[in-house]
């Protein structure tokens, strides 16, 4: 190969580098600024921890007149809750941020800089929460161990589609909660949507499992990305085992993932096109 060749590749793949860096820039700043503050760090564990004694309370008295409900046992549904509010805290108060940066005009400063609007704020949002997820994430097994026995991880495969999806979960999160915090670019008070969009995802597929709604409300919630939330890492968590065996269970979350997948494109696709018809409208304002 000639080193004009060599030298046109090294030109796009130096940039793309240097482009990466500043992405993984955003992510450790946030990370660190997230851990400088122990005391908030602490109170989000707390809360969740305190979530999860809660929740386990709850299914140990409703599991006390029966043995299993839509294949849980009282360990699998403890197990699931454990799994899925992990996302939930992770991804708290970023819409919140972004909505407020909108609103005061603060964006203007922030559109101009030399990368991605939105990617810049989605590595800053998984870095930040990255830092909060993992301690989440070992209260969480410890509280899970205490409340339900050891944890239903049967294989170091399960481990692995159980981390990536908890990523992907995170990813989504940041990608929606984005998307609808941009409709402040057109509204001057958007906190709504958001309220539904929270207590919608929690409903379908967080606080219950997607098998115990009813069969119609099932149907309706799998068509949209709720089910890619909480409730893909949760059912692999919880539910691995049920799955039919190693092969059923790989399987099944296959499919999740691939359903996580397919979900990030979509909203990945929705946060810039609201983010450059947003723009516009910006810099038609003279912002």
């Amino acid at each position: 190969m000639s080193a004009a060749a060599l030298s046109g590749r090294s030109g796009p793949a130096r940039a793309a580098l240097l482009k990466a860096r500043k992405y993984l820039a955003a992510a450790s700043t946030s990370a660190r600024s997230r851990l400088a503050y122990p005391g908030e760090l602490f109170g989000s564990v707390l809360t969740y921890c305190l979530f999860v004694f809660v929740f386990s309370r709850i299914w140990r008295s409703v599991y006390a007149a029966r043995p299993a409900i839509a294949g849980y046992d009282y360990a699998a549904s403890v197990w699931y809750f454990v799994a899925a509010e992990i996302p939930m805290f992770g991804s708290a108060g970023f819409f919140w941020e972004l909505a407020g940066d909108i609103k005061s005009g603060q964006v203007a400063y922030l559109v101009s800089r030399p990368y991605s609007f939105v990617g810049y704020r989605l590595a800053e949002a998984m870095g930040g929460s990255l830092a909060a997820a993992l301690p989440m994430a070992a209260a969480g097994l410890a509280m899970g161990t205490i409340a339900a026995g050891p944890a239903p991880i049967a294989s170091t495969a399960q481990a692995a589609a159980l981390a990536a999806s908890l990523l992907m979960a995170l990813c989504l999160q940041f990608l929606l909660q984005l998307a609808i915090a941009m409709s402040a670019f057109w509204l001057e008070e958007n906190a709504a949507f958001f309220w539904i969009y929270q207590k919608i995802g929690l409903v379908a597929g967080t606080l219950l499992p997607l098998e115990f709604l009813p069969d119609w409300a099932s149907r309706i919630v799998r068509w949209t990305p709720f089910p890619a939330l909480s409730y893909a890492p949760a059912r692999i968590a919880a539910a691995w085992q049920a799955e039919g065996g190693a092969a059923g269970a790989a399987t099944g979350a296959a499919g999740l993932l691939g359903l996580q997948a397919a979900w990030i494109a979509v909203a990945a696709l929705l946060c810039l096109a609201v983010y450059d018809r947003g723009r516009a409208k910006l810099t038609s304002q003279g912002g």
